[in-house]
């Protein structure tokens, strides 16, 4: 048995990021793999990164990890974030009832024809991440991928009575339940207490990316996501403004 589970992220550049997160999740999942709850690698990632957020802020990451299973049924977590403050270490305990009760889901939040779609989980990252490697995935989007570091309303919250700053869904087939795909959400800058819909003060749009498994290209699959899950989010969470990751900007009426 494991017993302890560390890891630096190295941000050195775009692929060295993606293999740190990617470690960062599988690395838990094999330390994890004792529990058996449902969902407990995503519910345990989650509160972690929900640390994160309560102590660095909607724009802080995590520098470093380090996990200890306790005797009992507990872990000691230390952490090294990088806040909106500058480097900030903190420690504290997580029991695996906290880890239990922590809200996530992979109910499909919206269905077409042939997809389901529902907010993005950290194990699906990890085939998110394998078929972004592609270089033609990679050409076409013109962008890296930035990995799901932070929590807002990703996991617990999927309304506008939250601050977000990234936005996740992933995509899945109705057949199979691994994501091929996903669609995101970036907020360039968090609006005012008062929603941008009757707010008449200065607010940046907010930015679309997606991306999808090379081998589901040219089925018309995106195009489906995007038709149902744009104007759900747009009206969701009162956007007025979106910025494609290629530039194109659309305001919404």
């Amino acid at each position: 048995m494991i017993d302890s589970f560390s890891l630096y992220i190295d941000r050195s550049d775009s692929q060295q990021h993606l293999n740190s997160h990617s470690l960062l999740i599988s690395g838990l999942k094999q330390f994890l793999e004792q529990f058996k709850f449902p969902f407990f690698t995503d519910k345990f990632i989650g509160a972690i990164r929900y640390r994160v957020y309560q102590v660095g802020g909607t724009r802080s990451s995590i520098e470093n990890l380090e996990v200890y299973k306790k005797s009992g049924e507990s872990f000691f977590i230390k952490l090294v974030i990088k806040g909106s403050e500058g480097i900030i270490s903190t420690s504290y305990n997580l029991t695996v009832e906290d880890i239990v009760l922590f809200p996530v889901t992979s109910q499909a939040l919206l269905t077409t024809e042939r997809l389901a779609i529902s907010l993005l989980l950290p194990l699906d990252e990890l085939k998110i991440i394998d078929f972004l490697r592609e270089p033609d995935i990679w050409k076409m989007r013109g962008m890296p991928y930035s990995p799901v570091e932070n929590i807002h309303s990703t996991y617990q919250n999927h309304d506008d009575s939250v601050f977000w700053d990234k936005y996740y869904f992933a995509l899945r087939t109705r057949i199979y339940h691994e994501p091929i795909g996903f669609i995101g959400f970036y907020q360039l800058e968090r609006p005012d207490l008062i929603t941008p819909v009757i707010s008449q003060t200065h607010y940046e749009p907010v930015k679309l990316s997606y991306a999808l498994s090379k081998t589901y290209w040219g089925q018309g699959l995106m195009s489906e996501a995007l038709a149902v899950c744009v104007p759900w989010f747009v009206k969701s969470q009162n956007v007025r403004e979106l910025v494609h990751n290629g530039g194109n900007q659309a305001t919404i009426k």
